[in-house]
């Protein structure tokens, strides 16, 4: 008799048995088939959602990264003189911090300034998102994620009435605490994922981000001609931003993502796919239920008495487990060096993106539009990237700690070729490319294996396999990667000051070189400490041997 119960076999033994028992199982086999195709038809839907939605979100966010020097200019306008100002305060504080690193020079006081408020943004996703990963356990993604949207929205009605510092700080602060849909749109996407097709999914986030970061910003630099309390003479008198039009385009952009998010988008919490009625919804015969448990149960007794663990004594089975099944180290020892990795690499590359256009600056004089054109060329190779490798390939031909080292070895490459090699144009696009492989590679599957570890094995199933992956999957997703993002967000926070503060004492050349070097230290701890999953084709084999 084969390891496998095929449902051939069952229909004949369940025949032997009478033609009741019979018509029960072919019904459970057809009601299993349906929910499949049921389930297919949802998972792509939720993918589309949380791919548009994810979308449009990072669009309003990235809206305000080219606006950071004006606003902040216009702020010293405003506010530079007045001394009780919270401008006037931190302003004294950049001001304080350049000098005792020895670089002169106003303008880089506004380019400090503007790094501070976005690591201001990140620090804040280090503290709120293990909340809201914990809070979407609770109350669902659903719920937690359209509560968030509310925060967004408000976070932008600040920004277009803050005409005063203080009150555009708050508006950070607020979008900084509130914003999950990140982290939620990762949850989801492993809420109703399969181990083979999770990193598939996942990739959509970083097409969503590449897709955003790419056209946002030249939509913010579009929308600052337009000065609202203009366009719209009854709010003449209201404590308008300077910069409202940009502002009042990323809150209707909010509000139409909360209400597609509000019909669109289901509840994926608990979601397993396949999962099959219960017999009652078979048959509300006492009589039929009860056959039906007993084919299905003779089934399973025959399939694993000719397996081998089944047939060793229990004795044997508790004295020597390393002999039956491999030991694995605890899930939340692979999580800290997962998050370990993610906040080594995050600090690093963050870090070295901000201070690019530094780079470009001092090397090739580069325009605010020659930089537009490389960070837009960044972003669209990032982007066919994620398509046209990540998904395809991860978790199927390379296994995720394969594509994460790969892209880490790439921006150890790119780095080295900014720093060293980059004195031509060429060159520097050369190294961009690297640097665009990374954006594509590395986050995603870090969060990809993270997501791996959100399953509860009660009965310590071997990691890797899908049974490990699918039982609990969900369970704790939302509590275990708000975690993992939390640390990436401290990374992201802490990098571009750290990588500032390099730049301008040792140079470029010396701070890319050694940033290089990290990067390629980074990769190998990733090889070294960082188990592999086994790729689909080899779980495949799995199951038939």
């Amino acid at each position: 008799m084969s390891d496998t119960i095929t449902l051939a076999s069952q229909r004949r033994k369940a025949a032997a048995d009478g033609p009741q028992i019979a018509n029960a199982v072919d019904l459970k086999a057809g009601k299993r088939n349906s929910l499949q195709a049921t389930d297919n038809k949802f998972v792509k839907k939720t993918l589309t959602t949380v791919f548009v939605a994810l979308l449009i979100d990072i669009l309003a966010f990235t809206i305000i990264l080219p606006l950071y020097p004006r606003i902040l200019e216009h702020y010293d306008k405003v506010d530079g003189g007045d001394k009780t100002s919270l401008y006037y305060q931190m302003h004294g504080l950049v001001q304080r911090f350049r000098q005792s690193i020895g670089v002169s020079g106003q303008g880089f006081d506004i380019i400090l300034f503007g790094g501070a408020l976005g690591s201001l943004f990140s620090f804040l996703q280090f503290v709120s998102s293990p909340v809201i990963g914990k809070l979407s356990d609770r109350y669902g993604r659903r719920t937690v994620l359209l509560t968030s949207m509310i925060g967004n929205g408000v976070s932008m009605l600040l920004w277009i009435f803050s005409k005063s510092f203080g009150v555009f700080v708050w508006s950070r602060i607020i979008g900084g605490l509130t914003e999950g849909n990140v982290q939620m749109s990762i949850a989801v996407i492993s809420d109703i994922t399969t181990a083979e097709t999770r990193s598939r999914g996942l990739a959509l986030v970083g097409i969503a981000f590449s897709l955003g970061f790419t056209v946002g910003p030249p939509l913010g630099a579009y929308f600052t001609s337009m000065d609202i309390a203009k366009v719209f003479p009854f709010l003449e008198g209201l404590p308008i931003n300077q910069y409202s039009g940009p502002a009042l385009f990323a809150f209707i952009l909010i509000v139409i993502e909360t209400v597609y998010l509000a019909i669109a988008l289901p509840e994926t919490k608990g979601f397993k796919s396949g999962s099959t009625p219960s017999d009652t919804d078979i048959d509300s015969s006492p009589a039929t239920r009860r056959s039906t448990r007993l084919a299905e149960k003779r089934a399973l007794s025959e399939s694993t008495e000719n397996l081998s663990i089944a047939s060793a004594p229990s004795s044997v089975t508790k004295s020597a487990p390393s002999l039956l099944s491999p030991r694995t180290p605890p899930k939340l020892s692979r999580l800290n060096t997962l998050s370990l990795i993610h906040f080594l690499f995050l600090f690093c590359f963050s870090g070295l993106e901000f201070t690019l256009t530094f780079l470009t600056h001092d090397r090739f004089g580069f325009s605010h539009a020659r930089q537009g054109r490389l960070l837009g060329f960044m972003g669209i190779t990032s982007a066919f990237v994620q398509g046209g490798y990540t998904r395809r390939v991860a978790h199927k031909l390379v296994s995720e700690r394969g594509i994460a080292a790969q892209g880490m070895f790439a921006a150890a490459v790119g780095l080295a070729i900014q720093g060293l090699l980059a004195w031509s144009v060429g060159w520097l696009y050369v190294g961009a490319a690297f640097l665009a492989f990374t954006s594509g590679t590395v986050v995603t599957a870090l969060t990809a294996l993270a997501s791996y570890e959100t399953g509860r094995s009660a009965d310590g199933a071997e990691f890797g396999s899908e049974e490990d992956d699918r039982d609990g999957a969900g369970k704790h997703s939302g509590s275990v990667l708000g975690k993992f993002r939390s640390v990436g967000q401290l990374g992201r926070s802490l990098g571009p000051m750290f990588a500032c503060t390099c730049y301008w004492v040792l140079g470029s050349a010396v701070t890319y070189s050694a940033v290089a070097c990290g990067m390629l230290a980074i990769g190998l701890i990733t090889l070294g400490f960082v188990r592999a999953r086994p790729l689909a084709g080899g779980e495949a084999r799995k199951k038939r041997t």
